[in-house]
């Protein structure tokens, strides 16, 4: 009990410390950055832009699930995102096609696009009646016209130079049919803490000149390219069926079963939620602390229902529209930790883009005996883990038992083609 008071008031003291947020005044951009930083991934650029989604219309009210469309379908990709700033501005966005690798192809708009590559985001909302002011922007994606990678780059129309976010989206056919199985992993050691995927590729109404070269399988956990397995080499190719086999001995299709999502309750500022210890209100910041955290890696698995590392804006406390009306709050984490570990310890989720991005990563306190970091959020309801990447899951711990996500992702390069084409594809989930 003395221990908890002392580590309560060392984190009042530090919280009376901080340094107060203002919304950064504009313009933000930063005056050496140009297309040449460009990175083709799920990255913001400048630090007012926040809270950047990119879903399909059918998932319009949760507004979670992959950004992945088919080529013959009816499904739109909507973007929404914020800029901390308190008039709006307006924006315009490219879009760039990519192999399979998420490298740049050398395909031209005209190629894939039905009109040129230049669209402007100009439906804008201003927020009502927030403490951090801010204006949402919403903007519903053309539709290409090939199957494939593709990155969204969304910058100032005033300044092409000022980059705000790219932001990655899949389209695919449906030529390569795909049967799968998920289950533990057969290797020995790994039965208990492992999950292996199966599959089997149906090419009969494709034509691929040699199997083993011209398809790239990737297969993808919980909407991360982190932890995703590129290029996994198949065990048997069958001509006569057209079939091609994934089921190999050396466990290239395993993933760590991780552990189901922590999460907080950002619903209500006026109570704390679940998992939310206190949060104070002032004049011009929001400041959220989250229930101490403890290292979950020899606990048993309890199972519970989780996002999947998702979060949903909401709002609780008055209005109809959290787009509008939710507000920015500082959210400060605290994982308890006898000693600095010798990884580095990252809040990881989407909230992170999925990502290892520096911002998330968490500095050792050893007056506190633990990890902290604090980020700035809109309110709602979070899943996330501590993610160590030297060390996968020495805290969250990791059993074969949790659901999770999955993806498949078959591409093909035509024969003579210079582009991958996302020729087949399927989403499941691994109950548990």
């Amino acid at each position: 009990m003395k221990k908890k008071f002392i580590i309560l008031c060392s984190v009042i003291l530090l919280f009376n410390e901080l340094p107060h947020r203002k919304v950064c005044s504009y313009p933000a951009n930063n005056p050496d950055l140009s297309w040449s930083d460009l990175e083709y991934r799920d990255l913001t650029y400048n630090q007012n832009i926040k809270t950047v989604n990119l879903y399909t219309d059918r998932n319009i009210k949760s507004k979670i699930g992959p950004a992945v469309i088919s080529i013959d379908g009816t499904d739109q990709l909507i973007l929404e995102f914020d800029e901390l700033y308190d008039d709006a501005r307006y924006f315009q966005a490219q879009i760039i096609h990519c192999n399979w690798d998420w490298t740049p192809s050398d395909l031209r708009p005209i190629e894939y696009l039905p009109s040129y590559n230049e669209f402007e985001i100009f439906e804008y909302e201003y927020s009502v009646n927030t403490i951090v002011p801010f204006t949402h922007y919403t903007f519903a994606l053309p539709r290409v016209t090939l199957p494939g990678n593709y990155v969204l780059v969304v910058y100032s129309k005033d300044d092409p130079d000022d980059l705000a976010f790219s932001k990655r989206f899949m389209v695919y056919d449906r030529l390569i049919g795909i049967k799968y199985s998920v289950g533990k992993s057969m290797g020995i050691q790994e039965s208990r803490t492992h999950q292996q995927i199966d599959f089997l590729l149906d090419y009969r109404n494709i034509d691929i000149f040699n199997p083993q070269r011209d398809v790239k399988v990737v297969i993808r956990q919980n909407q991360s390219w982190v932890t995703a397995i590129y290029n996994i080499r198949p065990t048997k190719v069958d001509e006569m069926s057209r079939t091609i086999e994934y089921r190999p001995f050396n466990l290239e299709n395993n993933f760590y079963g991780g552990n189901e999502f922590r999460f907080f309750d950002l619903n209500s500022i006026r109570a704390p939620g679940r998992n939310v210890d206190r949060v104070f209100v002032n004049d011009d910041r929001i400041d959220a602390f989250l229930m101490k955290d403890q290292n979950r890696s020899h606990e048993f698995y309890s199972i519970w229902e989780d996002l999947n590392g998702g979060y949903i804006i909401t709002n609780i406390d008055n209005g109809q529209d959290p787009r509008l009306e939710a507000e920015y709050v500082n959210v400060h984490f605290f994982m308890e930790s006898a000693e600095k570990l010798a990884s580095d310890v990252f809040i990881f989720g989407k909230l992170s883009n999925y990502d290892l991005l520096p911002e998330f990563r968490m500095k050792y306190d050893d007056q506190l005996g633990g990890y902290m970091m604090d980020v700035l959020l809109k309110m709602g309801w979070y899943d996330y883990i501590y993610y160590t990447p030297e060390a996968l899951y020495t805290i969250e711990g990791s059993h074969f038992e949790t659901g999770n996500d999955y993806e498949i992702l078959v591409y093909v390069k035509p024969q003579g083609g210079i582009h991958d084409v996302l020729a087949g594809y399927i989403a499941f989930r691994n109950k548990p």
